[in-house]
């Protein structure tokens, strides 16, 4: 794919999922309390005086991890579902 294609195709998938977490956030109660408590516990771990700074940054570098690979999860599945969106409207006759 072209390089300025992709770009936008990142840009339009960024702002999607911007849309839906918020989405998410405001329809759901459960998952606002767990966006709140996963804050509360970064600030306890940043301001705790009985973890060693190697381990922070440990635990930083763990969750950076894990929040790419996340982000590369949501992605494949988002672009995934369209894919099989666009099968089944096939499938159906819907489009061609």
């Amino acid at each position: 794919m072209d390089e300025k294609l992709l770009d936008l195709l990142d840009m339009a998938l960024a702002e999607r999922f911007q849309l839906s977490y918020a989405s998410m956030r405001q329809e759901e109660p459960q998952a606002e309390k767990r966006v709140i408590l996963h804050m509360e516990l970064s600030e306890n771990i940043q301001n705790s005086s009985t973890i060693g700074q190697e381990d922070k940054k440990m635990i930083d570098e763990y969750l950076a991890t894990s929040a790419e690979m996340e982000d590369k999860l949501q992605r494949y599945l988002y672009i995934q579902g369209a894919k099989d969106c666009v099968a089944v409207l096939r499938e159906l006759g819907v489009i061609k």
